[in-house]
């Protein structure tokens, strides 16, 4: 990896932290410089601006985090049935969330406060992300109804994605609130 590759993944695996930890409203360019060992103006060498370096984190969280589900889920194989399928996504995507990766914890943590014009285009990125889950939901939906599953799919992964905001460990570790989350899911708080 050369100095400036180097760099630049130090700015943005210190912009993650601090999105992760601390939301996009309180993220400040020096606070991302010096979490990267540099002064703010170097950051400026790598990036044009905070904007930049908060959208890179952003899309970057999303694809590692769509990449270790598919990677989860595919291994099962076609024939699987599809609840266990969605179940091995829904466990994948909060052991993901909780292992600690600031990237996907940050777009979780600070996507809702991002600019329009930025969420946007985040938006168009998680398109395949969205579109995998809905995928998942239809096939192992008894009706295997698109529209029946919208609501089902926005509430799902809202749920999935607050866990890194409350999440401590503890009691119970990431494996164990995964399955608990996919089972309350599947099978419903008190059917």
């Amino acid at each position: 990896m050369s100095d400036g590759d180097s760099g630049r993944k130090r700015i943005l695996d210190s912009a993650a932290f601090i999105l992760r930890t601390k939301g996009f409203g309180a993220a400040r360019l020096s606070e991302i410089a010096q979490g990267a060992g540099m002064l703010a103006p170097s950051i400026y060498h790598h990036f044009k601006s905070k904007d930049e370096v908060v959208e890179e984190v952003m899309l970057s969280g999303i694809y590692r985090n769509t990449r270790h589900i598919v990677a989860k889920v595919e291994v099962l194989g076609p024939e699987t049935a599809p609840v266990d399928r969605l179940r091995a996504a829904i466990v994948a995507h909060v052991e993901f969330l909780l292992s600690g990766d600031d990237y996907s914890s940050a777009v979780a943590r600070s996507f809702g406060d991002l600019p329009s014009e930025m969420k946007q285009r985040v938006l168009a990125a998680y398109a395949t992300f969205d579109s995998y889950w809905r995928d998942l939901l239809v096939a192992a939906s008894p009706s295997g109804n698109d529209a029946q599953t919208t609501v089902a799919r926005k509430f799902l992964i809202a749920m999935l994605d607050s866990c890194p905001s409350w999440y401590r460990a503890g009691r119970l570790g990431p494996t164990q609130i995964a399955n608990q989350a996919a089972d309350l899911f599947l099978g419903g708080f008190a059917p």
